[in-house]
């Protein structure tokens, strides 16, 4: 089977080309690159789990493309990939002339889980008819920002009543203004002046409480602490996690920089110092053996509180805030290896004046003027079950406010306020509503931004290492440590009014550049999308109207997209209320947040009353595929693109398309994830091409379904070798086509008439999957050794050492047909993020133990007692000394483990004494060999 030919689906004469075929080896080589990966479009606004740019645009080319049954397309297939990997304005245009009208109308295209809009962004590319629909009104502004405003023409505006800013284009010193022709185009030009407007005005409201420095420059920011009561000497004192606060760089004479936190025991009081150098001294919240986490040491009389302690602490209301440093920007002159010397920009840390902390502690939000009917400050409470997705509800925080000091609420609240106005002094300068609108909007998302920028989770961040070989810089770390979850620290870095990273300036830039980038890249066809907020089980659209809907629908229990956005809509609904009303006029909930009832995902860490279940997941996601069949026009295609390492996640998006009468007509893996390290995971999606179930589908034996399985994906395997899918990869791709051959009958029947359930096919896919590499073990079949050893050798090939969560560790066992009581703890450990391979020795070993299990007892027994341990353990086990299957699974784990692990070292040893091991064993009596007689320890090392 090659990448031009899909075999075996339901298709009819003149198929969707995703049917028969997708430009895989296209997608693979774009997600890495600038104009495949998307990062410039994603940089535009911040949402969550947003696939690569390259895959929307393959996922909407080959749903509305068409090409004859006969024979593949060449020129048209050249054509998709080109577009994929480069998005050529000249393939994308032609294209598009190849998509024909529907009923004398562009055709229409839906994406009811819009999110970011990057798949109806593809759509408007080719001058369709795209509309988006989403749950989230903060995801549909970000959809409006990119696939609606940024492509509608706005020369007939008038020009904004602003000054541009010195960080625009310059000439001779002075800012330039383009005219939109080979320059910025007209939307930028006037972002470009909005939002320096904003940041004057907002620097001006809050001047009083930033003290400048004597050359009238603004700190570029400053590192907080919250303090907390002794519980052993009563003193307050502040939690730091690290004291350095700029590395050494020998390349440009810099020593370096560290906190000192000062105790002075008689007065009872601390002082943060700078000192120069590496730090001597250690941070007062740090990892203290015996302990969970980290604990707060006092520095007066080193009493340690446990994590839990300090927690309690926070709930409370023990917690005050403490200003420690400020950070000035400064330009230094150093010395080149050439003798001459250049100018290097860097972060100079000092203590703070006695002004800078009496303005810092003492801002007063109490009595800021509300907007609207909200108070200023986002007094909201955060939703309850949230410990796990916006973390400082563990530590006491209750309202979105309280994720911020006093003085960032402050600033935060004058952005807004500034933003409110500009857009009302646009409106009196005679631009239309919707570009008032769209202006603000886009100021907006520079405010949402910012707030990665700016709360209690944001740390300094200090590039470079201690022995000063690295360059040094700093920044501030982003809000949200992954995507998942809003990050809460005891000690975080506030920027200021002025210049440096994370400031209204600098995100300025960061946001207009690349919205310059992709207003300048659209083509002359692209059209502007239409989006609405919606749940995708009760969209706003006739029946029969679409013509193709394509989604990335929520991935499970992956990210809790409502509950982490809420921090931004808290901010926008200030900003936008009667801005943006349909999105942002009124609250979508009893705590004045957004409406979750109808979100479809698995909430983790839910409260009981919480709807959003793995039940509700399910249920929900098979009435969103009924809605989309209702709408979608008898002969239209529904594209899916997923991606999750737990066979629960595929169980369950699957049988939501089948319960909704759709059948899988292809599938098509490709490696458009990165994965994470330490954990085995996802490094790709999968893009399921679907259409409505036909009708007169005949009934299939059990049987029957399980051979075209095996078949297909025997076929598959060399494709998936070819394109460099991993075997783990592989297991989950594996889903796609057993669905298309269950998908090809009406009913399916076992000879006592019952019929398998999903699982039972999903399983057969995997293990066709094992069985098709028809995997050789020093030349012997892995199907001749035994089961708890053909499941570790293919365990090990799949997926190395690393942990596998529960979901897929158990199916992955039942598609072995195995049990996992057959396999844990014998064969697999359990540890915090799932199941990984033990290679830990058993308790023992007998005639009744598998190879496996003998092969790690003979590891143990020459690390403990070299050829004579060895050959106990061979002996206890009753296997014949020269065993192949014994030997080849050494070799096995020898090659598949790295050189440096020790347990890989001692088999090593033992092939190396092979036939004095043999000869030992021939002449030993038998034994039974025990765990405590083993040197190894819990970690399976020597």
């Amino acid at each position: 089977m090659t990448e031009n030919d899909n075999e075996g689906e339901i298709v009819d004469g003149s198929a969707s080309l995703i049917d028969r075929w997708f430009p895989v080896g296209a997608v693979d080589q774009a997600c890495g690159t600038p104009a495949g990966s998307g990062r410039n479009e994603k940089a535009i606004f911040t949402w969550f789990a947003s696939r690569p740019i390259a895959q929307a645009r393959a996922a909407v080319l080959c749903s509305l493309l068409t090409e004859s049954a006969d024979a593949g397309d060449v020129h048209l297939r050249e054509l998709v990939s080109t577009a994929v990997i480069s998005g050529s304005a000249d393939a994308l245009d032609e294209l598009a002339a190849r998509i024909p009208d529907v009923d004398g109308q562009r055709p229409v295209v839906l994406d009811c889980f819009s999110g970011r809009g990057i798949i109806p962004l593809e759509a408007a590319r080719l001058g369709l008819r795209s509309v988006g629909t989403d749950l989230s009104p903060v995801a549909v502004l970000a959809s409006r920002l990119l696939a609606d405003w940024a492509l509608r023409d706005w020369s007939n505006e008038p020009e904004v009543p602003f000054a541009a800013d010195s960080d625009g284009p310059q000439e001779n010193g002075a800012p330039v203004l383009f005219d939109g022709v080979g320059g910025e185009p007209k939307l930028v030009q006037d972002l470009r002046r909005y939002f320096a407007e904003v940041g004057r005005r907002t620097e001006a409201a809050v001047s009083n409480c930033y003290p400048r420095n004597a050359d009238g420059s603004y700190p570029w920011g400053y590192l907080w602490a919250i303090t907390i009561p002794c519980d052993a000497c009563q003193r307050r004192f502040p939690l730091v996690g690290s004291l350095v606060l700029r590395h050494p760089y020998a390349a440009t004479a810099d020593e370096g920089q560290w906190l000192r936190i000062a105790t002075d025991p008689e007065l009872g009081q601390w002082s943060a110092n700078v000192e120069v150098g590496t730090p001597t001294g250690q941070p007062t919240m740090r990892a203290t053996e015996g302990r969970k986490g980290k604990s707060a040491h006092c520095p007066f009389c080193d009493h340690i509180h446990p994590l839990d302690a300090v927690k309690t602490k926070g709930f409370a209301d023990q917690y005050e805030d403490a200003p420690l440093i400020a950070a000035d920007l400064s330009t230094v002159q150093v010395p080149t290896s050439n003798g001459k010397t250049r100018r290097v920009e860097r972060k100079i840390f000092r203590p703070l004046t006695a002004l800078e902390v009496d303005t810092a502690i003492g801002v007063d939000v109490s009595s800021l003027t509300p907007f609207g009917n909200l108070p200023a400050a986002p007094s909201e409470l955060i939703a309850p079950g949230n410990k796990d997705s916006v973390r400082g509800t563990g530590y006491g925080r209750t309202t979105w406010a309280s994720l911020m000091n006093d003085r960032q609420i402050l600033q935060f609240t004058e952005m807004v306020r500034a933003i409110r106005g500009c857009y009302q002094d646009v409106l009196e300068a005679g631009a239309s509503p919707e570009y008032a609108q769209a202006l603000a909007g886009y100021a907006a998302s520079n405010l949402v931004r910012r707030l990665r920028r700016a709360t209690r989770g944001v740390t300094l961040q200090a590039h470079g290492s201690t022995n000063g070989t690295a360059q040094n810089r700093n920044q501030t770390t982003d809000l949200f440590k992954d995507e998942s979850m809003v990050a809460f620290n005891f000690d975080w870095f506030e920027t200021g009014p002025g210049d440096g990273p994370g400031t209204w300036r600098s995100l300025t830039s960061t946001t207009l550049t690349p919205l310059c980038t992709h207003v300048a890249g659209l083509t002359k066809l692209a059209a502007p999308g239409r989006f609405r907020r919606a749940s995708a089980t009760n969209l706003p659209y006739r029946d029969a109207t679409i013509d193709a809907v394509v989604v990335d629908p929520p991935y499970y229990s992956m990210i809790d997209y409502a509950d982490v956005s809420d921090l931004f809509y808290v901010w926008l609904r200030r900003c936008l209320f009667d801005v943006i009303p349909d999105l942002f006029a009124n609250a979508g909930d009893e705590l004045g947040l957004q409406d979750k009832s109808q979100e479809i995902i698995v909430k983790r860490g839910a409260t009981r009353d919480d709807p959003r279940t793995t039940n509700w997941y399910e249920r929900q996601l098979s009435a969103a595929f009924a809605e989309m069949r209702r709408v979608l026009k008898t002969r239209g295609t529904l594209t899916v693109v997923f991606g999750h390492s737990d066979p629960d996640a595929w169980r369950r998006l699957l049988g939501g398309l089948r319960d909704a009468g759709f059948v899988v007509t292809s599938a098509w893996p490709a490696r458009t994830e990165s994965g994470a390290t330490g954990v085995a995971s996802i490094k790709v999606t999968v893009t399921i091409g679907c259409r409505v179930a036909p009708e007169g589908r005949r009934a299939s034996t059990a049987a029957q379904v399980e051979r075209e399985i095996a078949e297909l994906i025997r076929k598959r395997v060399g494709q998936w070798d070819d394109w460099g899918l991993a075997l783990s990869d592989q297991l989950m791709a594996s889903y796609g086509p057993a669905m298309q051959c269950v998908g090809r009958y009406r009913v399916i029947q076992r000879p006592d008439g019952t019929e398998p359930d999903l699982d039972h096919f999903l399983a057969i896919g995997r293990r066709s999957v094992i069985e098709a590499h028809a995997f050789k073990v020093d030349e012997l079949p892995l199907d001749t050794f035994d089961p708890q050893t053909r499941f570790a050798i293919f365990w090990l090939r799949a997926f190395g050492t690393a942990a596998v969560n529960k979901g897929e560790s158990v199916f992955h066992a039942q598609s072995s047909q195995l049990r996992m009581d057959d396999v844990r703890p014998k064969i697999l450990e359990e540890t915090k993020n799932g199941f990984s391979l033990t290679l830990k020795p058993p308790a023992s070993v007998d005639d009744r133990s598998s190879v496996i299990e003998v092969v790690r007892a003979l590891g143990a027994g020459w690390a403990s007692d070299g050829t004579e341990g060895a050959a106990q353990a061979v002996i206890a086990s009753g296997s014949p000394p020269d065993d192949a299957h014994l030997w080849a699974t050494v070799g096995e784990l020898v090659s598949q483990l790295p050189d440096s692990d020790r347990f890989a070292v001692a088999l090593t040893a033992c092939q190396r004494n092979r036939r004095a091991i043999e000869t030992e064993v021939r002449h030993g009596t038998p034994a039974m060999v025990h765990q405590d007689e083993l040197s190894f320890d819990e970690t399976g090392t020597s």
